[in-house]
């Protein structure tokens, strides 16, 4: 993945910014720093007695939803898709630095998903379904949101959902309007799906320190040729995904959102 038009002059002004509100002294010495009109800088004072050197991890605060699909009320029975259901066990945000799947650097916003995954219906009027009210996290870069789902085998009986409207072991499905049940697929055959940032052609997502953000996450399922080990090469339906991170207001006066 390719970050060429993050223009090197505002990961500077924002490394300024962060070492100010982080950094208040050190030594003798004490440090500020500015930005004007994207231009930034340090200024160095002394200071004598010496000050106390602290530096302290700056947090902004995330709430994490999942946005509805309205139901096609014009489609025949055998193909209007009523309920799009997916059962979820962990959201998590990868650093701008990190490139590894398997970093530990993953932070995780609903860790309560983890022991009590969470049924979630993507069909309806309804305004989004709320995954976890507020969350910390720490002001930094993030470029992609990685979804983890509930498998045939992926977890033990006890941590299962005691309801499961998919029925029998499928816990990723669609429920079409004649009641027929589809399986919904992910992209590979982990129990996951990675979502980059709509916006990562202007660079990865920022958190700056004390701001309040919402994760959108946009679902929805798409026809399309799928291979698994087990069954090779067949037309599945396959869960794709958009993700988007905006200041948080009150959903009821976002136009965006299906009252």
């Amino acid at each position: 993945m390719r970050f060429s038009s993050f223009p090197f002059q505002t990961i500077f002004c924002c490394a300024v910014i962060f070492l100010a509100l982080g950094l208040f002294g050190c030594g003798n010495s004490c440090y500020a720093g500015y930005s004007i009109n994207g231009n930034g800088g340090l200024i160095v004072v002394a200071g004598n007695p010496p000050p106390a050197c602290s530096l302290s991890q700056a947090n902004g605060t995330m709430r994490v939803v999942a946005l509805k699909s309205p139901v096609c009320e014009s489609c025949p029975p055998a193909t209007r898709v009523e309920h799009a259901l997916v059962t979820l066990q962990g959201v998590q945000l990868l650093p701008f630095g990190g490139d590894d799947k398997n970093s530990p650097d993953w932070l995780e916003l609903a860790p309560q998903l983890a022991k009590e995954p969470r049924q979630v219906d993507l069909m309806g009027s309804s305004l989004p379904v709320i995954l976890q009210e507020s969350t910390t996290v720490a002001a930094g870069s993030y470029r992609e949101v990685r979804l983890q789902f509930v498998g045939g085998s992926s977890m033990s009986a006890e941590t299962l959902p005691s309801e499961n409207a998919c029925g029998g072991k499928l816990w990723n499905c669609m429920v079409m309007a004649d009641g027929h049940v589809q399986p919904l697929r992910l992209p590979t055959d982990r129990s996951e799906l990675s979502i980059p940032f709509q916006n990562m052609e202007n660079g990865p997502f920022v958190v700056l320190p004390d701001t309040v953000m919402e994760l959108r996450l946009s679902l929805e399922s798409n026809s399309r040729a799928y291979f698994s080990s087990a069954e090779g090469w067949t037309l599945q339906n396959v869960l794709m995904g958009h993700a988007t991170v905006a200041p948080q207001h009150s959903m009821d006066a976002d136009p965006s959102f299906p009252e």
